[in-house]
């Protein structure tokens, strides 16, 4: 009897000697994976198991604040994600579908940290699962300079259904305007855009909206939009012999298709029709540099190319201790043509619209950015409303800061009269002549460095800049002279910036600054700036998508 107890008790704790190395074995042929700058290499080849979304709400500070932060927030639905994800359970893993996925998901705004993990056993399928944290999705915007300011307060994520509502008040330019905008990213569920933007000036109005398909998939054979703007304004003031009388309308539908893609790279042809009405009739003092009176109406289809780039690159140094956040890398462009018939003139017109852009990251601790863009009318042997710009970036890490040069330089051929600006980024000059509307050409080249001065868990940080500019235009009109000027200032300045850890975020950023050289005309003053900074790859789209890119 004692010897089969014995023997009954070995072979219990055989057994459970047997069981805990059993469980431990298949738990160490588990394994689970966070998606990084790398692809995990035991994802590929499997399936799809599950696919599941971890979703946490905005992060609030403790206590009462805490809770009237969290009240005012939505949480983000659950199914939100999944409109983003172009991985479906029971798929084999495609690591391009699956990066991008997550990519997408980022871009949205509504997120401020986005991870993606994948557990498998053994040969079993993969499960995958989506780690979200709510973005603060209400946002406001104060930007103030002599020439122009702007307030505005939008709600990105009203109802947690990812739908933007936006309020808006500004001043270009001595104009007014109020403008209500609402756009929905999953318009009626599906994976299809929209938005709508109306705004009411003191005096006149204007409207655009869109409505496209989504960036679902780098693999989507097809792709449209079709957008709309109208823009109507009417102004004649005696005292100082001015009159606007401005009738804009822009019409046009495009499709895309896919020609040849790989993991580099995507390219499309893109081919669409455009109808566009213009009759533009200004007068201001002073000299001018195109005509007086413009009219323009014609319907053109039109044939393009687009080039896409799927590379991206890591910086992990915009902000103390960030984690490594991507930045897409690569050259990348759309250039289109239309040609049609021309009411007013009776003749051909020939429309070009087009730009071309390069990120690179010649080392871990350089970004560097080239941007062309050009536009314009070809009619009667003439070029018309013609726009040739190019910018050029370098940034590099230095300690606890960032060494930035930038370039950039804008030719106008005949402008239409209603153009006001360049579009070449320099509020500081605008500050110092805020009577100028226009130029020929423009350069402008700053030098800056930023030092952290304050930053908050790898999320964001306040820089100090200082920096030195100079800044130049040829044959600037400004309404307040008889004749254009050639205004040149070099101006050494410091700004306070904030700085998210995302390359894609750009900063706002206050500067003071005062001219140390000058000539044509400028005033020796200081100069206070508030605007938003250009920012590594943003801005990157041709000008007649503007109105449909959010």
């Amino acid at each position: 009897m004692m010897r089969s107890r014995l023997l009954a008790a070995l072979s219990f704790a055989g057994a459970c000697a047997i069981v805990p190395a059993g469980a431990r074995a298949q738990a160490a042929a588990c394994r689970t994976d966070t998606l990084t700058a790398g692809f995990p290499a035991s994802w590929f080849g499997a399936r799809v198991g599950q696919l599941e979304v971890d979703a946490t709400t905005v992060e609030a500070p403790g206590g009462l604040a805490g809770n009237v932060v969290r009240s005012l927030h939505s949480r983000t639905r659950f199914s939100i994600p999944m409109y983003e994800m172009s991985v479906q359970p029971g798929a084999v893993v495609d690591s391009l579908e699956v990066l991008e996925s997550v990519r997408r998901l980022r871009r949205t705004g509504l997120y401020s940290e986005v991870t993606l993990t994948g557990s498998r056993c053994e040969q079993e399928q993969l499960d995958l699962v989506v780690h979200t944290r709510d973005a603060w999705s209400m946002r406001t915007d104060v930007r103030y300079g002599r020439t122009s300011s702007r307030v505005s307060l939008s709600e990105v994520n009203l109802f947690g259904r990812a739908v933007r509502a936006s309020v808006t008040a500004e001043n270009v330019d001595s104009r007014s305007s109020v403008s209500v905008g609402l756009s929905d990213p999953y318009l009626m569920g599906s994976h299809v855009r929209g938005s709508v933007v109306m705004r009411a000036y003191d005096d006149g109005r204007a409207w655009s909206w869109f409505v496209r398909s989504a960036d679902f998939s780098p693999r989507d054979l097809w792709r449209f939009s079709v957008l709309s703007t109208q823009l109507r304004q009417f102004r004649n003031e005696t005292a100082t012999q001015s009159l606007e009388d401005i009738s804009r309308r822009t019409d046009a539908a495009s499709a895309a298709l896919r020609t040849s893609a790989d993991d580099d790279r995507v390219y499309a042809f893109v081919f669409g029709v455009e109808h566009e009405q213009a009759e533009l009739h200004v007068e201001h003092p002073g000299s001018s540099l195109g005509k007086t009176n413009v009219n323009r109406e014609f319907s053109a289809p039109f044939i393009g190319l687009v080039r896409r780039s799927l590379r991206v690159g890591a910086v992990d140094w915009l902000v103390p201790g960030q984690p490594r956040a991507e930045l897409p890398i690569g050259v990348e462009g759309e250039i289109v043509a239309g040609a049609g018939y021309e009411d007013h003139s009776r003749s051909t017109i020939v429309h070009i619209d087009g730009w071309l852009g390069l990120t690179a990251k010649p080392t871990s601790g350089t970004v560097v950015t080239g941007d062309v863009w050009a536009s314009g009318y070809y009619l009667l042997d003439s070029l018309a409303n013609g726009a040739v710009r190019a910018s050029m970036a370098v940034y590099e890490r230095g300690f606890r800061g960032i060494w930035a040069l930038r370039l950039a330089t804008e030719r106008l051929v005949n402008p239409d009269p209603d153009v006001y600006a360049l579009s070449t980024s320099d509020p500081v000059l605008r500050s110092l002549a805020p009577s100028t509307r226009l130029a020929e050409s423009a350069i402008t080249a700053s030098l800056e460095r930023s030092v952290t001065l304050y930053s908050t868990e790898g999320r964001w940080a306040v820089d100090a800049v200082p920096f030195v500019q100079y800044s130049e235009r040829h044959r600037s009109v400004d309404i307040t002279l008889p004749e254009p000027t050639n205004p040149q200032a070099v101006l050494l300045g410091i700004g306070w910036r904030r700085v998210r850890n995302q390359p894609t975020q750009a900063p706002l950023r206050l500067d003071i600054a005062k001219t140390v050289w000058l000539r044509g005309g400028l005033p020796n003053r200081w100069v206070f700036v508030l605007s938003t900074q250009p920012w590594l790859a943003q801005g990157r789209n041709r000008d007649g998508l503007r109105e449909i890119v959010r």
